[in-house]
């Protein structure tokens, strides 16, 4: 993988490109994902559901079209937002569904409003991802559930090598342990855990190939070589894409990363510290 010393600022494609290839992953088996979420939450018509990081709008779309629910998705992101409404505009029917542009970690709500609270991958983009999993809490009835989607580590890299995988996903991963901590410290109990690691399927074709995952075009590698070559010079330019690729090929191997559903309960009491 990458050192810290020769960091270079990853390209927009490339950037597109990691994120497909780890969090496409899991997203090619969203049908299945879904339905054990309806499962676990009980979502059903006449109910209110809270999407923290909802990107795109795909779970919001999914859950409203299926379950009936009234569904609010909130991201940081205000091209994400314009993106997941166009996306329900183009809808030939119309579905009880809201978008909302807020900090994740100071969610524009009452609190005790939602039946679930669901935090996505880009939960962990906000400034202060602990507390954006308080917020959930918060705004999410006595009894209700809480389910966090989140991308974990699940080896132990050094901690420069971690953060240039920080830079290339846009967000930042945690231990499973600490998802957990963070879910007991805003009040969540009967805490389960389910790992879709593999895409709940016992794994893809990438988890018994190792040189198979995504692939740099031409345009990707000059651009890299670019920005490396202003940087630093031609010498650091001439394995820049090779650092890049390498970064690619461990993260579609998932020895790094792990993707876990981390659901409970907000308890109706307060919790003694």
């Amino acid at each position: 993988m990458t050192s810290a010393s020769t960091r270079v600022p990853p390209v927009p494609a490339v950037l597109r490109l990691v994120q497909m290839s780890v969090l496409g992953r899991w997203r090619a088996t969203a049908e299945e994902l879904y339905r054990e979420i309806v499962q676990l939450s009980g979502a059903a018509a006449g109910q209110e559901i809270v999407v923290s990081g909802c990107g795109d709008g795909t779970t919001v779309e999914w859950l409203a079209a299926r379950t009936g629910a009234a569904v609010t998705g909130v991201d940081r992101d205000a091209a994400r937002i314009a993106t997941a409404e166009r996306r329900i505009r183009a809808r030939p029917r119309a579905l009880p569904v809201v978008f909302e542009h807020s900090r994740l970690d100071d969610l524009p709500h009452e609190s005790n409003v939602f039946d679930v609270a669901i935090g996505e991958p880009l939960l962990s983009t906000a400034d202060d991802p602990a507390a954006a999993v308080a917020e959930l809490a918060r705004v999410t009835k006595p009894m209700g559930t809480v389910i966090l989607m989140q991308v974990t580590w699940t080896s132990d890299i050094d901690p420069a090598v971690r953060e240039v995988v920080v830079e290339r996903l846009g967000l930042r991963p945690f231990l499973l342990v600490e998802w957990k901590q963070m879910l007991r410290d805003a009040g969540i109990v009967e805490i389960q855990v389910q790992d879709w690691t593999s895409g709940g399927d016992g794994g893809g074709d990438g988890a018994h190939h190792p040189a198979s995952g995504p692939q740099l075009t031409w345009q990707q590698k000059m651009q890299i070589m670019g920005r490396a070559w202003r940087r630093w010079g031609w010498r650091e330019a001439r394995g820049a894409v090779a650092r890049e690729q390498d970064l690619l090929r461990e993260l579609s191997r998932e020895r790094a990363l792990g993707f876990q559903l981390v659901h409970g309960v907000k308890w109706p009491h307060a919790i003694e510290p």
